[in-house]
């Protein structure tokens, strides 16, 4: 069985982070894709992710983090990749990278 890198991060600061039945990262309510998940570790560190939906909620703390990585600094540094938070039936909100494609079946929407 394979460790996803945000369940040695939960490890290592003490839980927090697990793994959805999809295989994507649940942050106290937060879903992130695997690369949502690693967009967002490049510029905060996995406490700061946890302490951040533990202290604002898993919404507002979507909302900071696509608002983050709009900014056009991040952007360039990203070769123009940011996040998005898309809305869906199970989980009922999730944070992927903006190049990624939701699967078919998923029903998800982009909210911006």
């Amino acid at each position: 069985m394979n460790q996803r890198i945000w369940e040695l991060h939960s490890r290592l600061n003490g839980g927090g982070i697990v793994t959805t039945p999809e295989g994507d990262a649940d942050i106290a309510g937060l879903v992130l894709s695997e690369k949502g998940y690693l967009h967002a570790v490049h510029d905060f560190r996995p406490k700061q992710l946890i302490e951040l939906v533990e202290e604002i909620g898993p919404v507002a703390a979507a909302e900071r983090l696509v608002a983050h990585y709009a900014e056009p600094a991040c952007v360039t540094a990203a070769g123009g990749r940011t996040l998005v938070a898309v809305r869906g039936l199970s989980p009922p909100l999730i944070v992927r990278r903006s190049d990624e494609r939701a699967p078919v079946s998923s029903g998800l929407t982009t909210v911006r």
